[in-house]
């Protein structure tokens, strides 16, 4: 995914706490459960008393969790990260839209929302000048968000217009009744023609910026390929997200072997014989699910954008 778990705003808010887990810091056990939420972030969070143990405001960040301890988090928004985001012209390329949503061809190199340090030329800043009513979603920074994607990822992305269009479309997401296809060029050849990778995910514990797989603090993540072409070197496959975890699809390819080509994190940054590409080789091709109000099916595909396409344009030197 990559990154196309639901934002933080939607994910579980709430914890009890298992043998397992007793005598982890507080904001180290966040940081875990919590999708791109920094350590820092989290002791703001404790600071700004939107973190409850037991229905206690937390008061340290440093807390040692106690077995059945109930942890809970009223926003995922520190106060330091609280700012009114400035409607920015940028060109968005609108696949398909209605009054309840739209779904637009990301562009590879545009982060989704914004984030403390990094206020302007996200996908939010666009959409809030193309359209103005999501504004009255923005307290949390993410008006309209259903999913995001890598900032190096490219293709379809689901935004609300109104906040009950979010919800249901959320809930699909959460049901896995939304499905998501993506086209990946992966190093080294893969011999199955199709294939399930089952492994839970959690972040590394010696880079927290990373994810890999891992039984303590993780969550279940299940990718499933099937090979388009085969290369010399290289294989081209598509792939459906039956989860959607922080940076699936490159950590499950990196784990079977094949990781994704031009990965600067979790491959080898770069194409053999030369060629020059500048992101990972990834790209969010195909969206199916069920309109939440007229309850029509929607089938939607974006091409690969002409960076990517150019890579396949010359087989003889994949």
């Amino acid at each position: 995914m990559d990154k196309d778990t639901p934002t933080p705003t939607t994910a579980q808010t709430s914890w009890t706490i298992t043998e397992e887990q007793v005598g982890t810091r507080l904001d180290r056990f966040l940081a875990a459960q919590i999708d791109k939420l920094s350590r820092a972030s989290i002791q703001q969070l404790v600071i700004d008393g939107a973190i409850l143990i037991n229905d206690k405001p937390a008061t340290k960040s440093g807390y040692a969790l106690r077995l059945n301890d109930h942890v809970r988090a009223l926003t995922f928004v520190p106060s330091s990260a609280v700012k009114n985001v400035t409607p920015q012209q940028i060109p968005l390329d609108i696949v398909y839209e209605d009054k309840d949503f739209i779904v637009l061809n990301k562009e590879a190199g545009m982060v989704v929302h914004p984030a403390p340090g990094h206020y302007d030329d996200t996908l939010v800043n666009a959409l809030l000048a193309r359209y103005p009513e999501l504004s009255n979603q923005q307290a949390d920074l993410r008006p309209g968000i259903v999913h995001r994607l890598d900032r190096d990822t490219s293709g379809l992305l689901i935004v609300a217009r109104n906040l009950q269009t979010q919800g249901l479309l959320i809930e699909q997401m959460k049901e896995h009744q939304i499905e998501k296809r993506y086209l990946a060029l992966v190093e080294g050849v893969i011999s199955l023609d199709r294939g399930s990778i089952d492994a839970p995910i959690g972040r590394d514990p010696r880079n927290r910026q990373q994810m890999t797989i891992t039984s303590v603090d993780s969550k279940e993540a299940v990718t499933h390929f099937k090979v388009q072409e085969r290369y010399q070197q290289h294989t081209l496959v598509l792939l459906q997200l039956e989860t959607g975890r922080t940076h699936q699809i490159r950590v499950h390819l990196k784990a079977i072997g094949h990781p994704v080509v031009g990965d600067p994190t979790y491959g080898t940054g770069r194409l053999r014989y030369g060629i020059t590409l500048n992101r990972q080789f990834l790209h969010a091709y195909q969206l199916r699910f069920k309109h939440p109000v007229t309850e029509e099916i929607i089938e939607l595909e974006a091409p690969l954008p002409p960076d990517l396409q150019s890579i396949l344009d010359h087989p003889e030197h994949l």
